[in-house]
Parts: structure tokens; sequence; C-alpha cells
């Protein structure tokens, strides 16, 4: 039988809420209605897809098995709308970026140079560590340390690592800073909560100074540089923090095993659009003309003219499944 579309949009609304009130939140109608159509899809399927529970409702294994052809048949009537607005030339000239958080001074010089050439696109940039779902259209350009699932929706590429390291107080003497993991028992270390803590840097900071306790908790970026210059305490950042920073200075050179990677993520439906893909491609470019805003170290050769070397091109090249139209 033939299945209406806002039904399998009340079904993907419910699937990731959990809740019929988040769900009509999100759907923009009343809860009754998404009651009232999960019922009316169960019925025609003759599948039971959610189970009822005080905690919400619980997708089946059905639910979770259709999930995947549900999300297709949503990418699919969000790429007609787009085309529809695109042949009617109703489609508003804006790009939207979502970005890690510490990245924003970075973006300046790209920004203004892309406002140059393009007076009447609108760049609404969105610096978050949420993940914004691009397949889904929440986005057209992501820049992130996570690489999703291989996806035809979606055009990747890698940027260069970035590069972390401990930083301290600037005027605390040479002499008092660690040279390494093994001199930190005498200092304070500052420590983030959450999805920071499980940063690979931050697994080894705690780690070395799990026997003193000596530490304070913080809970973005911010937070810890600010307790860095307040309670002369020690902390791992990123170079995109604690680089442009007069009042941090490194304790050591970056350890290369903590480069967290980067990439460059597009939705190929946006990528179509003459505006989106020059700002996607002069991001890419932007960064694999000046690596050193991420790595800390310079391009030494034409060798490392894609992403800092040879071994940054290969892993680029195994990422990047666009093509020169970004058609499908």
């Amino acid at each position: 039988m033939n299945y209406r579309w806002d039904d399998v949009a009340v079904f993907l609304a419910l699937l990731r809420e959990r809740t019929t009130g988040r769900a009509a939140a999100c759907l923009g109608c009343s809860q009754p209605t998404v009651v009232r159509r999960i019922a009316a899809l169960e019925a025609a399927s003759g599948l039971t897809l959610f189970d009822r529970s005080a905690a919400g409702f619980i997708p089946t294994e059905a639910a979770m098995q259709l999930a995947a052809v549900a999300e297709r048949m949503e990418r699919a009537a969000q790429d007609l709308d787009g085309e529809i607005s695109d042949l009617r030339g109703d489609t508003a000239q804006v790009v939207r970026l979502t970005l890690l958080d510490h990245f924003e001074r970075l973006f300046v010089p790209i920004l203004c140079a892309y406002r140059d050439h393009w007076p009447d696109v609108r760049v609404d940039m969105f610096a978050s560590d949420r993940i914004y779902d691009l397949a889904r259209g929440e986005a057209d350009i992501a820049v992130r340390g996570r690489l999703n699932a291989e996806d035809d929706a979606l055009v990747s590429r890698r940027l260069p690592d970035c590069a972390w390291t401990l930083y301290a107080p600037a005027d605390m003497p040479d002499d008092r800073r660690p040279a390494g993991w093994h001199d930190l028992d005498s200092h304070i270390v500052a420590l983030p909560d959450e999805i920071l803590s499980r940063l690979p840097i931050f697994l080894r900071l705690a780690e070395a100074t799990a026997r003193s306790g000596r530490t304070m908790r913080c809970n973005n970026y911010n937070s810890l540089r600010s307790t860095v210059i307040t309670a002369r305490a020690i902390t791992a950042l990123p170079l995109t923090v604690g680089d442009h920073d007069p009042l941090l200075v490194r304790c050591f050179a970056p350890p290369p095993e903590f480069d967290v990677p980067i990439y460059l993520i597009g939705r190929r439906a946006s990528l179509r659009r003459p505006f989106v893909r020059d700002l996607f491609e002069r991001i890419d470019t932007y960064f694999a003309e000046h690596p050193e805003f991420l790595t800390g170290h310079r391009r030494t050769g034409p060798s490392a003219s894609s992403t800092g070397g040879p071994a940054a091109a290969t892993q680029r090249a195994s990422v990047d499944t666009s093509n020169p139209d970004c058609s499908a």
C-alpha cells in the first residue's frame, strides 16, 4: 500500500525524540496528532513500531529496521523541496556553517574574502560542539572532529589535524612550568567534564594527576582557560585556543599522539549551489595552505601542498568522496 510522507515524518520525529510532546514540538503540530498518526501507520503496516512506557515511546526492532528507509524518504523529500525552490528562483542566498566552538577566529579571513566575492550571500555560523545533522538539512557545511559513517548525501575532506599541548599562565616562570607529564604532581590541573574528558590528552592528564588529586573541574574551553589564569593551573588546550591567548604559554611542544583529526563535511545537495561550493572549497584550500593554524607546523615543501604531508594527503584522499560537480 502507499504510505503518506507526513506519517513517515511523524515516525522519524518520534523515533528521534522518544516522546510525543517533543516530537510534536519538532513537527509544529499537536501531541494528539502525533499519537493518531503513529497509530494509523502501525495499523496500515501491521507492525508495532513503538512500545509504550512511562519513560516514553521505545522503538521496536521493526522500527529500527525501517529507520534507514524512512530517512532516505526524508532526504528525497528535502531534495525535492530544494529543487522546486531552485526552479522557482526563490532559494535564499544563505549558507549554514557549523564549526567547533574554538574555530571562530580562524574563519575570519576566510569569511571576509568570501563576503568580498559573494556580497549578497548570508553566512549563518553556528560555533558549537553540537553535531548538526547535515544529511537532514540542519546545516550545509560542517567542520568537526568526527567523521560520519559513509553517507552518499555527504561529501567529506580531511583537514590538517588539530594539535594539543599543555598550557600554563604566561607569567609562570620557565623553571616552574612542567617539562613533561612527570612534573604535574606539584601543580593544580584543570580537567573538563563530559565529552571533552574523553579526548586522549585529557585521559592522559587525568592519569598523570590521579595520585596528587589536585584537580579542578570545568565544562568548556573558556572555563579551562580562566582556571589556568586565575588559579595558576595547568590544562590541555588545542593550539587554536592556547596559541592565540597572550595570557597563556605552552609548557612543551605538542605531542603528536594527541592530535585530533578534523574533517570538512558538506551536504551534497547544498554543494550543487555555486556559492555554497565556493565556501567549501575556500575552507579546504585555506587550511591546506596554512596547516600551521591547526598543527603548529608550517608546510615544508611541495609534498605538503595538500594538508601538511604525504601521509595527511593519503588520509584526505581516503575520505574525499566528492565529484567535481557534486552530483550523486
